[in-house]
Formats: C-alpha cells, structure tokens, sequence
C-alpha cells in the first residue's frame, strides 16, 4: 500500500484517543467525550492512521452531528464529504428526522451539503441541553439544520 494511502471504508468507532488526537488536531473540543458518550463515531482510516472522522449524537427523533474532522493531509479528497452522508444515513436508520451542527468554520461545506442557518431559539429543547449547544461552543457558532426524512 502507498504512502497514506485511504482504506475507502466508513466504519463504526468507539472514542479512542486516536479519535482525540485528530479533534484537537482540528481545534474541536473534547471535554464532554467520555467512554459512555452518546456519541456514535464513524471513521475512515489510511495507512498510516485515521483519516477523518465524524460523530452523530442521538437525542430521539433529532441528531446532533459533532466532531467532523479530517487529517490536513486528505483534505478536499472528498472524506468530509463522505463521512457526513455516511452520518446521514446511519441516522435515518436510527428513526433520526433531523439534524442540527454547530460550527465557526465549515459553514459554507455544509451549506453545499444542503444544511441551512437556523435560529439558536428554534432549536428542539434536547439540543438546546447538549453541552455542545449550552456551553462548548460559542453563541457566535453558526446554528445549523438538515431534514433527512421525506
């Protein structure tokens, strides 16, 4: 296999400090990411380690994706872009209607990817609880929303 070469499969993860590393890595906060988490993580891998990697957290009919992050080295390859449909449909088959972000930089990627701005006060009291919502990330966090159900 060459040199950071992808391994083209999404697979399930559980928290592990090589998932820690890349966040930090990419400036995301880990403080509320804990063994028992209701993070579900997805990964897709290199050779030479993970290569990006993304988090949905379930809160019944909605999800709340966290913690997309994508090594330097395989950006604009297309893996962000991956990982979020992965997400996706992971949560459709988990009975997930919709689903919300936060974020102070990739506003725009998940604009493309067909999620819109929304209001911090419209968001469904579960979000609004998540320690992402309520404290991690800064009220000047884009607030965002996706419909995945027909």
């Amino acid at each position: 296999m060459a040199a950071n070469e992808l391994i083209m499969h999404i697979v399930p993860l559980q928290r592990n400090t090589e998932i820690v590393t890349l966040l930090k890595s990419c400036g995301l906060s880990v403080e509320d990411l804990h063994e028992n988490s209701r993070t579900q993580f997805f990964g897709l891998s290199s050779s030479s380690g993970l290569a990006g990697v993304i988090g949905v957290e379930h809160y019944g009919t909605y999800g709340l994706i966290r913690s997309l992050a994508v090594h330097v080295t395989f950006r604009s390859e297309g893996i962000g872009r991956m990982l979020v449909k992965h997400a996706e449909q992971w949560a459709k088959k988990q009975g997930m209607t919709e689903l919300f972000l936060l974020t102070t930089t990739a506003s725009g990627f998940f604009s493309r990817l067909g999620y819109t701005d929304s209001s911090r006060s419209d968001a469904p009291e579960a979000i609004q609880r998540t320690p992402q919502f309520s404290s991690l990330c800064p009220s000047s966090s884009q607030f965002m929303h996706k419909l995945i159900s027909a």
